[in-house]
């Protein structure tokens, strides 16, 4: 089954950038000689070119670039590309096969004795300066010198002629340009005159800007009209009169009509409005004094009558005063849409004067400057042309030879250029051999990787202590064992197994790993001794029919053992074997045999199992390891739990995976793993200062 690995740490960048670097130490400590090896054949083939690279001798001319036509205007685009590309042309033009070609007739015919070895040629440009170097690099050294110095003079002569040739083309272009900017200079020239001549610009001017100002008063008016006659649709005739006049009494529209100067902007006017107050003051009274003396008259008293009769007068009035509020209001709305209509027919009209006057303004300027434009393109192209005419008489080429070809000088062979790449390649190499190695490698060596690999929980990491290995064998545990990380390390896996979860019983268990030479039977061994240091009754049973060698490890009499008891030929209780550890007892595993597998089937094996539960607290079986026979899946299913220990560094996580699955297959409850012999150089170790702790 599953079980989800609760043992899976938090990785962090430097955790993990910590085991990539451990992985490759341990690397190159296994396979140093690869990169080696790499290194070793690329100094040597370096070595092999430089010996094959014939001698070269190298010879340097330089010239200077002085452009006398580098003032033009930038517009002048033809004539530019002609001067300032001259520097970029340069370096292709030296390197061209016209230039070279020239060369090498002109070589053959005045030294044919020197013949016609290849010669490079290098051009580069010194640095903030105009002045070319040209470096050749060939076999013979005169005919690198001569070649040198023809390939400068064939280069200026191309140069000379092709210039040349450039500014009478420029000089074409811009004459032919000129004339068509003077055509076009005239028409539009003559399209603005008649323009100016059928409309009054000043006029048009004019009008332009009162109309705008008259056009923008009129949407003022509108506006304000809008907002008057909303205020009046939305408000009752009571609001009206509550509202008062909001709006002084007399007021003048864009067009200059007069208003009404007893309308206010809300429609009511101030005479209405006064009588509304007064008689809202006079009811508010009449109130007030009802209630004062209904208290002291009755209802069929005189004065209580003719004061509910004027109080009933004035309720008439406030209500007369709104009719006729409403009626002022109707009255203004009507006025205000007909005033509108009229602003809108305004508003149109002398919206259309703008437009008009606005596009004669635009074409007006459209054409002012397409004639400023012309007129600016022909003053460049005069002043170009006149440049061109000064450019005419200067010496064309603007080149000048600041050094003739040195004496040739040999070439060094750069051997120590060829020797680091040698060493730079042989390294890459071995470092991308070792890297597919890597890859390839799937044996584990940390918690880490485990907990990649694997769902199971990893219950102990044990130590390498190989340095302590014996003849006999690696020292068992002691009580006072100075091994501290690994004494620690099964106290660990101790308390795991003593406070797992899940697990009620935990009686019988069986250590298996998954390949030979992984170690289990020592963790099994020393897993019984820490238990039994616990005050466990602890019963240690060696099931490797085969290889088993527990006996010799604890230096007991293994002429009797299991073996012996599954073929009858003892009781199990004859076979204890007492061991230096007082509650922990062995079981050999008696002599060899072949049929394993059978006696481990036998039905007395389930009945001894129940024997041994009731005798010890813990009994712990090593068998054989799980690809190597078929015993322990035969076994393992009749245990309470199942340990599988993986040597770091060793065990294929492959080869794990189909242990595991084996045991799945039968049902087995696999408690967990344990990583066997690990590198306490490892990030991820976590008992590493424990023999500083104890010196302390």
């Amino acid at each position: 089954m599953d079980i989800p690995n609760l043992t899976a740490p938090s990785r962090s960048i430097g955790s993990t950038l910590g085991l990539k670097f451990y992985r490759l130490r341990t690397l190159l400590r296994r396979h140093w000689w690869i990169p080696l090896l790499t290194v070793c054949l690329g100094l040597a083939y370096q070595g092999w070119v430089v010996s094959r690279k014939p001698d070269l001798y190298e010879s340097t001319s330089q010239i200077s670039v002085r452009e006398q036509l580098d003032n033009l205007d930038e517009t002048s685009i033809k004539f530019r590309e002609s001067t300032d590309t001259f520097l970029g042309n340069t370096l292709k033009m030296l390197q061209g096969p016209d230039i070279h070609r020239a060369a090498r007739e002109r070589l053959e015919m005045e030294a044919p004795e020197l013949g016609a070895p290849e010669v490079s040629v290098e051009p580069m440009l010194i640095p903030r300066t105009s002045i070319f170097s040209i470096v050749g690099s060939g076999t013979n050294p005169e005919y690198t010198r001569r070649y040198v110095d023809t390939v400068v003079a064939s280069f200026i002569a191309s140069r000379q002629q092709v210039r040349g040739q450039a500014i009478t083309d420029v000089a074409v272009d811009i004459t032919g340009e000129l004339a068509t900017y003077r055509r076009e200079h005239a028409k539009e020239k003559a399209e603005l005159d008649a323009f100016i001549e059928k409309n009054n610009m000043h006029f048009w001017k004019e009008q332009a800007t009162s109309s705008a100002t008259f056009l923008a008063d009129l949407k003022t008016r509108q506006a304000k009209l809008k907002t008057e006659l909303q205020r009046l649709e939305n408000l009752t005739p009571e609001q009206l009169l509550n509202s008062g006049p909001s709006a002084p009494a007399a007021q003048r529209s864009a067009g200059g009509e007069n208003v009404d100067p007893s309308q206010g902007e809300g429609g009511v006017g101030n005479e209405l409005y006064g009588q509304y107050l007064q008689a809202n003051n006079q009811l508010a009274m009449k109130r007030a004094e009802m209630e004062e003396r209904s208290t002291v008259w009755k209802d069929a008293h005189p004065r209580m009558k003719a004061l509910k009769m004027d109080l009933a007068r004035a309720e008439r009035q406030i209500e007369f005063l709104k009719k006729q509020s409403a009626g002022a209001a109707q009255a203004r709305i009507a006025t205000i849409k007909a005033e509108l209509m009229s602003l809108e027919s305004g508003i149109a009209d002398w919206s259309a004067k703008v437009e008009e006057a606005s596009r004669k303004d635009a074409e007006y300027q459209r054409l002012q400057a397409a004639v400023a434009r012309t007129q600016g393109l022909q003053e460049k192209l005069i002043a170009q042309m006149d440049k061109i005419k000064i450019g005419s008489g200067i010496n064309a080429g603007g080149l000048q030879v600041v050094q003739k070809a040195t004496p040739p000088a040999p070439v060094p062979k750069g051997a120590v250029k060829h020797l680091l790449i040698g060493l730079i390649g042989g390294l890459l190499v071995g470092g991308a051999i070792l890297f597919f190695l890597d890859k390839s490698d799937d044996r584990l060596s940390s918690s880490t990787e485990m907990i990649e690999h694997f769902s199971e929980p990893i219950l102990g990491q044990i130590p390498n202590v190989t340095d302590t290995r014996k003849e006999s064998g690696l020292p068992l545990l002691q009580p006072e064992d100075e091994r501290y990380s690994y004494a620690e390390a099964f106290r660990s896996l101790r308390s795991s197994l003593i406070f797992m979860p899940n697990q009620e019983e935990l009686k019988t268990l069986l250590i298996t790993s998954a390949i030979p030479n992984e170690g289990k039977s020592t963790v099994a061994s020393n897993l019984a001794v820490t238990m039994a240091a616990s005050g466990a009754r602890v019963l240690l049973v060696d099931a490797d029919l085969r290889r088993g060698d527990l006996a010799a490890l604890f230096d007991t009499d293994g002429r009797h053992g299991l073996s012996s008891i599954l073929r009858g030929e003892v009781p199990w209780k004859s076979a204890l074997q007492s061991t230096p550890y007082p509650t922990l007892t062995l079981i050999p595993r008696g002599p060899v045999t072949n049929q394993s597998g059978e006696l481990l089937l036998k039905p007395m094996m389930e009945k001894m199992l129940e024997e041994f539960k009731e005798e010890y607290d813990l009994v712990i079986f090593n068998t054989a390891p799980i690809l190597a026979t078929d015993d322990t899946p035969t076994l393992a299913p009749h245990f309470d739990g199942t340990l599988m220990v993986i040597r770091a560094q060793f065990t294929s996580a492959r080869l794990t995976q189909n242990s595991l699955n084996a045991l799945y297959q039968r049902q087995v409850n696999v408690l967990g793993l344990i990583l066997n012999c690990v590198d306490t150089e490892m990030p991820d170790y976590y008992y590493y200062r424990y023999p500083k702790y104890y010196a302390a």
